[in-house]
């Protein structure tokens, strides 16, 4: 019997720890990393975007090739007829010493590999808005869901006490009816609360390749307040620096202004190139003659060449005005972009300070439900109210309950999207909020 109490013991042990740990909100955000596709491209698209740079520079260096060649000629004329085994090797150089239009293409390039390279962090940071958020609802769906189960028994416990008051005569079938109708109400909403917490799990699983079955709760202790330092100015002044999406329209505007150098180049400014050759052939004539001898023939050259633009059919012209009018529709769309997402900032602060409002509010009103369901009890007790005043005062509370837990869940959200608009929303900041997340045993 005593070598069975071990193992039993480490199973305990084992199990005990399972149902302890539970997925840190940087967990799931590190396997949504390595889970999410859309983030392995932008990564994969940074990195060749790099490579071109190297590609494009390329072209600023001299251009050295090789070449070989064996063959045969047979010539049969009236006037002559012979055979000829020859072999050629040459090289040849090409070196773009002096060309505007390369160096402004090299400079697109290296804009082409710093746009992939902001919006890989881009894609980074909005995935880990969307993985906190899919977090945060499975949050809000398991806190509706624990707060319906303790209605649910609250009001089994009543129908239970209805239940044998009228056995005993002591209350109506109208009451017992009512409070059959509010616990088959109060069950259907758990019902849904669960099938809530269902959809969330799937959201995560999805997102992170793995079924999280558990989840620490926000702390009763995380502070609810807005930052008195935190203006509506400085967070625009922010973004205005590091978010995302404007630093990837502002090289847009880079790159379309430089397309304009690129026009002006092609059509306006002349090339100078150095262009050199060395050859050595080798022939074996099948006959003996004094114009066709056998032996090494070298032959060396190197030239300085300049290519000018003049005319191209009004092309140039209308390319460097097409350049121009794209570059101004660049400008445009990254002044109206700033426009909305200065608009969405102001939104968002208002936001949090509603909701440090709302759940001051709310804190308030679990109190007076509190003392109001107290109240109830003590008159339905004595006879003063009834069976619903009774059961709608218990709803009202744990509604008032449940919508609290939202608030604050939904002000961590609000503070979220605002450090994603503000270009903030680091893995340091997804560790800081882990330290709120606490397992409820």
């Amino acid at each position: 019997m005593k070598k069975h109490i071990i193992p039993s013991l480490i199973a305990a042990a084992a199990l005990s720890n399972a149902t302890l740990h539970a997925e840190s909100i940087y967990e799931v955000y590190k396997l949504a990393k390595q889970n999410d596709p859309g983030l392995r491209a932008a990564a994969a698209t940074y990195k060749a975007q790099r490579e071109s740079v190297s590609v494009a520079k390329g072209s600023l260096y001299p251009s050295i090739s090789f070449n070989a060649e064996l063959g045969y000629d047979e010539v049969d004329s009236p006037s002559v007829a012979y055979g000829d085994l020859s072999n050629t090797l040459a090289l040849s150089l090409d070196y773009p010493i002096y060309s505007p239009a390369l160096n402004y293409a090299v400079d697109a390039v290296e804009l082409g590999s710093e746009s992939a390279g902001v919006s890989f962090s881009n894609s980074e940071e909005d995935l880990a808005l969307t993985t906190l958020n899919e977090y945060f609802n499975l949050l809000i769906a398991q806190s509706s869901l624990q707060t319906t189960e303790a209605l649910v028994k609250s009001t089994a416990s009543q129908l239970d006490r209805v239940k044998k008051q009228y056995e005993v005569g002591l209350a109506s079938v109208t009451d017992l009816q009512d409070a059959q109708a509010e616990y088959d109400a109060v069950r259907v909403t758990e019902l849904s609360a669960r099938s809530d917490v269902s959809y969330a799990q799937k959201a995560l699983y999805q997102r992170t390749g793995k079924e999280l079955t558990s989840i620490p709760q926000l702390s009763e202790d995380y502070p609810i307040s807005v930052d008195p330092n935190m203006t509506v100015d400085s967070l625009i002044s922010k973004a205005r620096r590091d978010n995302k999406e404007l630093r990837i329209l502002s090289l847009s505007v880079e790159s379309a202004e430089n397309n304009i150098s690129i026009q002006k180049a092609n059509g306006r400014t002349p090339t100078v190139a150095i262009t050199g050759s060395l050859s050595r052939t080798d022939n074996d004539y099948d006959i003996a003659s004094t114009s066709y001898r056998d032996g090494v023939t070298n032959v060396a050259s190197i030239a300085l060449g300049v290519s000018v633009p003049l005319y191209s059919g009004g092309s140039i012209n209308a390319s460097v005005r097409q350049a121009s009018a794209e570059a101004e529709s660049a400008v445009e769309q990254r002044a109206s972009s700033l426009q909305a997402i200065e608009l969405n900032i102001r939104s968002l602060y208002l936001d949090l300070q509603t909701s440090v409002a709302q759940i001051s509010a709310q804190q308030q009103l679990i109190r007076s439900r509190t003392s109001a369901l107290e109240a109830t009890k003590a008159g339905y007790d004595v006879g003063t109210r009834n069976l619903v005043e009774l059961l709608d005062a218990q709803s009202n509370l744990y509604d008032a309950q449940n919508t609290y837990e939202q608030y604050r869940y939904n002000f961590i959200l609000t503070k979220l999207s605002l450090l994603e608009a503000t270009g903030d929303l680091t893995e340091e900041k997804i560790k800081e909020l882990d330290k709120w997340l606490v397992v409820k045993i």
